[in-house]
């Protein structure tokens, strides 16, 4: 099984903000914008809420209104699906390539993470962002694994549903190397982390968000005799062990950091167990009631 622990949602160049940790609690990812979609964040639901609204009242001198929905995990993110949709992720160019390169295929699972800031409701009864959270942090929001592997359109008829994916719709467009990775049907499949949990926060607490500090779990990805682990990060100085823990300073360039998970099982169960625990629950109804 490959990992790919994959960057995410908007950040402060594509975007220019972090996705919010609601006042509830709830991690809502927001999608990267894309001037040629056909989707509007005012198309895009998070409880009784839409993208548009959220935005707008966290940054309202944005102009953004249209959307690259991707990773699409959540059905109830748009409303009339059919019925035989399931989530889907795409990926092209250079970091389409790096996850062909690195045999990414069915079987394989994407561990979604992205930029997040806490926010607050203000004296005057507003959202904002947390001003005591001025950087937020790196958390895993969702996960996909792969069912199976879309590389060419017509589409077939058992994936006819990927019609309305951005990476379909714009297959031309996003050039060489565009895979669409559509989720198994049985399994882990996919969707989404619901709250922020200590257990799926990658950031050290108070340090920059590219500063992880990662479960014991994951000390065999630690680079040894050259051998690069965890790609875009063969460097043994930007890993570090500490009281139980391992330290890395993640690389700023570089959308997938691809890792072997038969190779290191402890680092893959380590996210498979969490998946598993958040699966086992009840779906989580929260109508993100904030004024």
């Amino acid at each position: 099984m490959k990992i790919s622990i994959s960057r995410k949602g908007v950040d402060s160049g594509s975007g220019k903000m972090a996705s919010p940790i609601l006042p509830c609690g709830c991690l809502c990812s927001i999608p990267i914008p894309y001037e040629n979609s056909d989707v509007r964040y005012s198309n895009i639901h998070f409880g009784t809420r839409t993208l548009q609204d959220i935005r707008d009242r966290l940054k309202p001198e944005s102009s953004d209104k249209r959307a690259h929905l991707d990773p699409d995990l959540s059905r109830d993110a748009l409303f009339d699906r059919p019925k035989a949709w399931r989530p889907a992720f795409g990926q092209s160019g250079p970091a389409g390539g790096h996850l062909i390169n690195q045999g990414m295929c069915c079987g394989g699972l994407f561990i979604f993470f992205g930029w997040f800031r806490r926010t607050k409701i203000s004296d005057d009864g507003e959202l904002e962002f947390d001003s005591d959270d001025p950087d937020g942090r790196h958390i895993v929001f969702g996960w996909l694994e792969v069912g199976d592997v879309v590389d060419k359109v017509p589409l077939r008829p058992e994936v006819s549903f990927l019609k309305s994916h951005p990476h379909i719709q714009f297959f031309k467009q996003e050039g060489g190397n565009n895979r669409i990775y559509v989720s198994s049907t049985t399994g882990l499949n996919a969707d989404l982390f619901p709250t922020e949990a200590e257990s799926i926060v990658l950031t050290r607490n108070e340090k920059p968000r590219s500063q992880w500090l990662l479960d014991e779990a994951f000390e065999s990805l630690i680079p040894e005799l050259g051998v690069r682990e965890l790609t875009y990060h063969g460097n043994k100085l930007r890993w570090k062990r500490a009281s139980g823990k391992i330290e890395l300073h993640t690389v700023s360039r570089g959308q997938e950091f691809v890792f072997d998970g038969d190779r290191h099982p402890r680092a893959r169960d380590y996210f498979v167990r969490h998946i598993k625990r958040v699966m086992s629950k009840k779906p989580r109804h929260c109508s993100h009631n904030f004024q």
